[in-house]
Formats: structure tokens, C-alpha cells, sequence
């Protein structure tokens, strides 16, 4: 294995660390800010659901890989390795720092970011494909927050609305066994089919004999399609970077699914050991939830990244789960006014903090003789 190849292997864990390590409190924040489980399992479990997002990009995001290795160059581009790799270390630098602050920040704005700073200094600004960076990354990374932030009000407040009090969050369900009826003049028995019987009631008073389907079990689910869509739409990003590397750089390891497998593992051990901090900023910094609105709040964000990432649409799932948390706010909530600032403060920033990390490390890796 080359020297380049080895390097690029290290950043690509390094982005995917840093990457779980912020990205894992998009999908479990919910499970935490409404009581559902504590900081530890909820980690767990987004961890667990990253990871197999992760594995299943190589096979349902291949349209966000393709966009993100060369969609966003023009034809007069001339891609260089130090260029690439330069990318990949300025989106690294700043979702590193803005993780040690518990910022909740977009890795797809920081690899946007740092791919328009480099691109512009290596290969000029004529090599940036602006058409389809404006109509296929700008316009839905800025319109998914709005609409995510639309839904999650509106669907909370139809809910209040149409839906049934909150102390009634459980279906149960109960299993009437069969009857036998006996027939003296014949001597023959019939037996009846046991039936099921339905009702809703709240969680806390259903009794332990009956079996039962809670808002609790739902909101889980949606938590882990939340962190699914999650590790699907981020993984194709990175491993497009990786593998522009690798191109460049020679024959070896361009196995894309060996980079997904190498991402994954990235995105994992960063979520499990680093995936703490922001979640408590996502979970209590902003707002208070209730579990029927964390569920909402997941339901929306997946039902938006989820198809986003597959069709080539790369979303920015901090966003849009931050969208979706800000939307629980509107409804006469207490908001916590200073989390909210700074969290926009970074999302404004991260763009053009991340095009002029791109830009110091394209000249520190040319200074050291990269090519």
C-alpha cells in the first residue's frame, strides 16, 4: 500500500469519526429529551442503526456517491490526490471542533464547504460546477430544515388536534380464548376461535397480563430509522472522497465497498465513544418534548433523509433533525434561546470555516511535497 493510500485510509476514519461522534444525536435526541431511555442506551442504539445505514449506502446511495465524487466538478477540472485529500482534512477540522463545543453541525455543508475552497484554489473557480452545486446541494440542504421544521409543527399540532388524549399511548391487546360447547344429544363438541380484544389505555395502567403496543415502542423505531437514514445518507459522501483518493492515487483499495465498510467503522466508533456531548445539546438544550412529539419529530426527519439520500439528494440530517426539534419549540414551548443562537452562528459559519480549513491544508500538503 502507498503512502497516499495509508494517509487517505487514516482521514477517511478520522471524517467518519468525526462525523458519528456529532451526527449520532440526529436520531436519538428525541429518545432522551422525552424520557424514553437514558443518554447511554439511546447512543447504543443510533450507534447500532448507523452502522447498518452505513453498510447499506454501498447499495442504495449510489447516486449521492457519484454526485459527491465528480458531480461537482466541470469538465476543465483536473483532479489532483492533495486536492482531495485536502478536502476530506478541512471538513475534518472544524466538525472536530465544533463537536469538543457540542455544536450540532452538517458534515455534508463542511465537505460542500472545503470542496468549493479547494476546488476554487487548485483547479480555479471555472473547475467548481456551480450550476449543480446551486440546483442539486444549495437549494435542498436550505429548503430540507424549512420543510422539516413545517411538517413537525403542523403534524403536532393535527395531532393535538384529531388524535387521542396523551395519557391513552397504548394499544393493548388481549387474547379471548377459544370456547367448547358440549351437544348432550349428539356427543360431538364445537370450539369457537379465539378472538382479539383491542383497546387503548395509558401505558402506566396497563396490567401485566395483557400484551401491548406503546408510543414508547414506536418512538424506538423511529429513532432507528432516524439514525438508518442518518448513516445512508452520510456514508456516500465520504467514501466518494475516498475513493477520488484512491483513484488518483493508484489501483489498490478501490474496492467501493471496502471504503463504505471502512466508513462505517469510522462513523460506529465515533458515534459509541464520542456521541454524547451534542446529543445532550439536541436533547434538553433546546426545548422540552413530550414522547408523542420526539416520535413525530423522527418520523419527519426519516421520511425526509431516508428517500433524500437515495435519490441523490444530500440533506443535511442535522438540519433537518434540528429543524424538526425547533418545530416541537413552536407549539408554546420554553425555548432555550442561547443553544438556538449558537447553533445557527455554527451553521452559518461552517461553510465558509470549512472552505478556508481546505484551503490551509491543500497548502500545507503541497508545501510537504504532496502531489
Amino acid at each position: 500500500m502507498t503512502f497516499i493510500l495509508m494517509f487517505v485510509v487514516v482521514l477517511v476514519l478520522a471524517i467518519a469519526w468525526v462525523n458519528g461522534a456529532n451526527d449520532v444525536s440526529k436520531g436519538i435526541a428525541t429518545l432522551v429529551g422525552s424520557g424514553v431511555t437514558s443518554l447511554r442506551t439511546a447512543v447504543l442504539w443510533g450507534t447500532l442503526w448507523t452502522g447498518v445505514g452505513g453498510l447499506a449506502g454501498a447499495f442504495l446511495a449510489k447516486a449521492m456517491v457519484q454526485m459527491f465524487g465528480k458531480g461537482l466538478l466541470t469538465s476543465s477540472a483536473r483532479p489532483t490526490a492533495v486536492a482531495a485529500l485536502a478536502t476530506i482534512a478541512g471538513a475534518i477540522v472544524w466538525i472536530a471542533a465544533a463537536t469538543r463545543k457540542g455544536l450540532p453541525v452538517s458534515t455534508t455543508h463542511a465537505i460542500v464547504g472545503s470542496l468549493v475552497g479547494v476546488a476554487s484554489v487548485a483547479y480555479g473557480v471555472a473547475g467548481v460546477n456551480w450550476s449543480v452545486l446551486g440546483g442539486k446541494i444549495v437549494l435542498p440542504l436550505l429548503l430540507s430544515p424549512a420543510i422539516s421544521l413545517g411538517l413537525t409543527a403542523v403534524t403536532v399540532q393535527l395531532v393535538k388536534t384529531l388524535a387521542s388524549p396523551a395519557e391513552k399511548d397504548c394499544v393493548c391487546f388481549e387474547m379471548v380464548p377459544a370456547a367448547t360447547l358440549a351437544f348432550a344429544d349428539t356427543g360431538t363438541q364445537a370450539v369457537s376461535a379465539p378472538a382479539i380484544h383491542l383497546t387503548t389505555c395509558a401505558s402506566a395502567k396497563k396490567q401485566a397480563s395483557v400484551r401491548g403496543f406503546t408510543l414508547g415502542h414506536l418512538h424506538w423505531l423511529s429513532s432507528g430509522a432516524t439514525s438508518f437514514a442518518r448513516g445512508l445518507n452520510d456514508a456516500p459522501k465520504m467514501v466518494a472522497l475516498a475513493l477520488a483518493v484512491a483513484v488518483l492515487a493508484g489501483p489498490s483499495l478501490n474496492t467501493r465497498f471496502l471504503y463504505f465498510a471502512i466508513v462505517t467503522v469510522g462513523m460506529v466508533a465515533g458515534s459509541w465513544m464520542n456521541g454524547r456531548r451534542v446529543t445532550r445539546v439536541l436533547a434538553t438544550g433546546v426545548t422540552e418534548m413530550s414522547d408523542r412529539e420526539g416520535l413525530i419529530a423522527n418520523l419527519v426527519t426519516s421520511a425526509l433523509v431516508g428517500p433524500g439520500a437515495a435519490l441523490g439528494l444530500p440533506m443535511s440530517t442535522t438540519h433537518v433533525a434540528s429543524g424538526a426539534i425547533m418545530g416541537l419549540a413552536s407549539h408554546n414551548k420554553e425555548v432555550h434561546w442561547k443553544t438556538l443562537r449558537d447553533m445557527m452562528l455554527a451553521w452559518i459559519v461552517t461553510v465558509p470555516v470549512a472552505a478556508a480549513s481546505g484551503i490551509g491544508m491543500f497548502y500545507l500538503l503541497t508545501m510537504a511535497g504532496l502531489k
